[in-house]
C-alpha cells in the first residue's frame, strides 16, 4: 500500500494505493459559499437554472403568494455550468440551499425537474430554508434530498423582533418562528403565543415530533409571563425575569398541538 495524491475539480485529495487500485476519500462538494447568491423575485412559479444552483444559495421572494418552483432537469444538473459543479460520475454530489425570504405566509414548494427524484421536506415556509443534496444516480438520473432545518431541535432561522408595548402582547407566528424576540416593557406583562393552527399555517412542514426554539430577551423593567394560545401548552417556566433570557422549545406533539417547553 502506498500514498497517492490526486487532483479533482481543482482541489487536491490525499488517498492511498492498494495494489494497482487507488482509494480516495468520498467527495461531497458544497458549492463555493463565497459566490454571490442568486436572487429570484418572480411573481409566479420559477424553474431554477443550473447557473442559479451554481451560486450555492438561491434567495426566493415568492411575491405575495405561495409558489411551486421546479428544479433543473437531471441533464442540466449533470452538465453543470462552465464545466464547474458537474455531476460527472455516478455518486458525485453537490449541495446548495434555497431560502424563502418572504416575511408573510407565502410558502415555496419545490418540484422535481425531468429525471430528478426529489425526496424529503419540500415545503419552505416564510423565512425558512432547505439544504438540498443532489447526487447522480445514473446516466440521466439525479436524486435530490431536501433537509429540513426545523427537524433538528434548536435550529431556527433567526429574525429579531422588538416588542416594546407596555401591555400584553400576542405574538404572531412569524415572530415566534423568527426565533428571537426582544421584549422591552416598563411593567410586568403576560404575553400569549400564537395558536397551534397559526404556527402550522405559517410553517406547514413542521412534522409531529419536530421542534424549533424561541429566545425571549426581556430587556424591560418588568417580568414577562408566557401563556399558550389555543393548542399550545406551556411546560415549565413560565416567567422570565426583568433583564433575563427565556429559551423555549416548541415541539409539535399532535395534529394541531404544541408543547412550549422552557429550557432556561
Amino acid at each position: 500500500m502506498g500514498e497517492k495524491v490526486e487532483k479533482i475539480s481543482g482541489s487536491y485529495f490525499r488517498g492511498f494505493t492498494v495494489g494497482n487500485s487507488s482509494v480516495l476519500p468520498v467527495l461531497r462538494r458544497r458549492i463555493d459559499g463565497l459566490n454571490t447568491p442568486a436572487t429570484v423575485n418572480t411573481a409566479g412559479p420559477e424553474t431554477y437554472t443550473a447557473a442559479q444552483i451554481s451560486r450555492g444559495i438561491i434567495l426566493r421572494d415568492p411575491g405575495v403568494a405561495s409558489r411551486t418552483d421546479t428544479l433543473p432537469t437531471a441533464a442540466l444538473l449533470i452538465a453543470g455550468v462552465g464545466n464547474q459543479y458537474t455531476l460527472a460520475e455516478n455518486g458525485d454530489t453537490i449541495v446548495f440551499e434555497v431560502r424563502n425570504t418572504a416575511a408573510a405566509t407565502d410558502n415555496v414548494t419545490l418540484a422535481a425537474g425531468a429525471g430528478v427524484t426529489l425526496l424529503g421536506d419540500i415545503v419552505i415556509p416564510p423565512l425558512g430554508s432547505r439544504i438540498l443534496t443532489a447526487i447522480r444516480t445514473g446516466a440521466s438520473a439525479v436524486q435530490v434530498t431536501a433537509e429540513n432545518p426545523l427537524a433538528a431541535p434548536g435550529v431556527t432561522n433567526a429574525t429579531a423582533t422588538t416588542l416594546s408595548g407596555n401591555s400584553a402582547q400576542t405574538y404572531t407566528a412569524a415572530q415566534v418562528l423568527g426565533g428571537y424576540i426582544v421584549r422591552s416593557q416598563a411593567n410586568n406583562q403576560t404575553d400569549v403565543t400564537p395558536t397551534a393552527a397559526q404556527i402550522l399555517t405559517a410553517a406547514p412542514s413542521i412534522s409531529i415530533g419536530s421542534s424549533f426554539d424561541l429566545v425571549i430577551n426581556s430587556t424591560g423593567a418588568g417580568t414577562v409571563t408566557l401563556s399558550g394560545g389555543s393548542g399550545v401548552t406551556i411546560v415549565g417556566g413560565p416567567t422570565i425575569a426583568a433583564g433575563g433570557i427565556g429559551v423555549i422549545r416548541f415541539v409539535r406533539i399532535g395534529t394541531s398541538t404544541f408543547d412550549a417547553v422552557f429550557l432556561a
